[in-house]
């Protein structure tokens, strides 16, 4: 079993910086062959136009089976992932019973290339994807519910249905939910020179995020970053990526974040609440040899 290890680093800072465009560029999937449809088949034609797309599940499926009727609802309660573990490239597309359509394909993760700031696809070649669509030979309906399976790249939907997290990313400006720190201004402790009688928030208790299996068959390395505001009693608050690296581990880092426990931020001898960077490095450390 691969292993992970991983580095933290703390800053503090104000909590608005740049963020990557949510129209940011993505590598597409080159489109392989695929057999034609019947001439009087419309609708297998619309499903495999679907073929060479950059496609995601909209509902973030981590359950590489997935069954929908005919107005696109999933069939039981299949377990959910991140987004950035949620892509699928179709490979291929058949009728393979009267009233059923099945997609085939495989499962891609998404890394963000901090250099180029892209989301960049990686198929899993090995993570078999396949999606059944029930359908009525009514194209229209059948489009409207293969559009509420996936989306073409990362769409305003896509980004308004992923968690407090994510959206904050795409759209920094906008509001938390109403909470505590409403109406409360937020300490700015990166300001330079630091008054005396100010001090910047410091971790007391740490929670170390786990590596996705992604991220380990893929040896991904790098460094991402979330922003948060501790508040008076030291619990972080308003947890957002900051800088995304993908493969599922900005979740596994905010999961662990939320656990994380602070000395607040204190000025005038009063603690106040205080915007936080954390930076959290993964390196993947090959296992030892027998």
């Amino acid at each position: 079993m691969n292993r992970s290890m991983h580095r933290w680093t703390v800053s503090s800072v104000i909590c608005a910086a740049m963020f990557a465009s949510a129209n940011a560029q993505q590598a597409k999937p080159t489109p392989p062959t695929s057999p034609p449809a019947a001439v009087d088949d419309v609708d297998l034609e619309h499903a495999q136009s679907l073929i060479g797309r950059a496609l995601f599940l909209r509902n973030f499926y981590a359950a590489n089976e997935l069954t929908f009727d005919a107005e696109g609802k999933v069939a039981g309660t299949p377990k959910t992932t991140d987004w950035t573990l949620s892509g699928m490239d179709v490979l291929k597309a058949e009728r393979r019973a009267p009233g059923r359509i099945e997609l085939e394909g495989v499962r891609v993760a998404i890394r963000y290339n901090q250099d180029q700031h892209i989301f960049e696809r990686h198929p899993q070649k090995d993570d078999k994807l396949t999606v059944q669509v029930a359908d009525s030979n009514q194209p229209k309906a059948f489009d409207a519910a293969l559009a509420k399976i996936f989306s073409t790249g990362i769409d305003p939907a896509l980004q308004r249905s992923m968690p407090d997290f994510w959206v904050h990313y795409f759209t920094p400006a906008a509001p938390w939910p109403q909470d505590e720190l409403t109406g409360k201004p937020i300490y700015n402790t990166a300001a330079a020179p630091l008054p005396a009688s100010a001090t910047p928030a410091s971790p007391e208790k740490k929670v170390e995020p786990r590596p996705t299996n992604e991220s380990e068959r893929d040896h991904v390395k790098g460094t991402m970053q979330v922003r948060m505001v501790v508040d008076e009693q030291g619990a972080p608050k308003h947890v957002a990526v900051f800088l995304p690296i993908g493969y599922g581990l900005d979740e596994r880092t905010v999961e662990a974040v939320k656990q994380w426990r602070f000395k607040p931020a204190v000025k005038d001898q009063k603690p106040v609440p205080a915007g936080v960077i954390l930076n959290q490095g993964f390196d993947f450390v090959p296992p030892p040899h027998p």
